[in-house]
């Protein structure tokens, strides 16, 4: 009878002890996750409602969303912003995801050059991101206006004539290829190998490979970067402050960059705070059943397969 009761007690014991375990654990981040999640949302919602008069913020009613939606049909620069948002996440969607998947495929694959192919295109996440802005700016401001030189052309100010939209995407084709690579490479090296042998013994090509075994098993990885860039439409501003600091041309601003300097930089101040709270709250309010639907209908719609 002792025993059993030593045993009911340690187990009692046990269990308490878990319990503590599990609640240190897992206090940590509950706390970061109410505090700089649920907390900066609410402040956002709350501030949104407010004007800065006087050095303290009162209360100003729907007066800030009623200037967000008055700017998103007059303000020649939201209308820009709004227009070069969806320019950046069409590219991505449409260029930067396809290279991204076939350059890894050939990667996975081990073809002549992937190394090389490998390491460029990693080159940006092991850099710092001034760094590879530098890089970049020091490479085009260079080879443009030699190319320009040989052909004789004018020699354009790159990154101020009608040529900066096109430098711009280009770069951010560039540095999120390896971040991509990076996902898609451990994606597609969880297939199992017996699939591989199996569809090599029926004689299947590459591209056959590619689209009936590769592509399947890593769309879930592909729905993840498509509904996350879906999410980030409104909010990313596409390296342009590495570039331009709080000085863009209008006709380059994004979604993303208009509200940052805003609330950051030499333009920004506390009287923005509330107009910029306001604006993201409008866009959460958009892009939250837009994200929701694209989930559903990738899910739904897409290649399905299990391994």
């Amino acid at each position: 009878m002792k025993d059993i009761g030593k045993k009911k007690g340690g187990g009692l014991a046990g269990k308490k002890e878990r319990i503590i375990f599990i609640f240190c654990m897992l206090i940590i981040p509950i706390i970061f996750f109410c505090v700089f999640n649920i907390g900066v949302k609410l402040n956002s919602i709350l501030l949104s409602l407010k004007e800065y008069d006087s050095g303290v913020y009162r209360f100003a009613g729907f007066t800030n969303f009623r200037r967000v939606f008055y700017n998103i049909f007059h303000d020649a620069e939201v209308i820009y912003s709004f227009k070069n948002s969806f320019i950046f996440y069409l590219v991505g969607l449409f260029i930067t995801l396809p290279v991204s998947i076939f350059t890894t495929y050939l990667i996975y694959k081990k073809i002549p050059g992937s190394e090389f192919f490998k390491v460029m295109a990693f080159l940006p996440q092991m850099l710092s991101t001034i760094i590879m802005t530098l890089m970049y700016k020091y490479f085009v401001d260079k080879i443009i206006p030699l190319y320009c030189e040989w052909r004789k052309l004018n020699v354009p100010n790159v990154f101020f004539d009608e040529t900066k939209l096109g430098v711009m995407l280009f770069y951010n084709i560039w540095v999120n290829l390896g971040a991509n690579i990076i996902l898609y490479i451990g994606a597609m090296m969880r297939i199992p190998q017996d699939l591989i042998e199996v569809g090599k013994l029926e004689g299947i090509s590459l591209w056959k490979e590619f689209w009936l075994v590769t592509f399947p098993l890593i769309f879930p990885t592909i729905t993840v970067f498509i509904v996350a860039g879906v999410a980030g439409l409104f909010t990313n501003q596409c390296f342009i402050y590495n570039f331009y600091g709080n000085f863009a041309p209008q006709d380059i601003s994004t979604l993303g960059y208009y509200t940052f300097i805003k609330v950051v930089g030499e333009n920004s101040s506390l009287a923005n705070y509330p107009y910029a709270s306001a604006f993201g709250v409008v866009f959460t309010i958009v892009a939250a059943p837009i994200t929701l639907l694209v989930k559903h209908l990738l899910e739904k719609y897409g290649p399905g397969a299990e391994f």
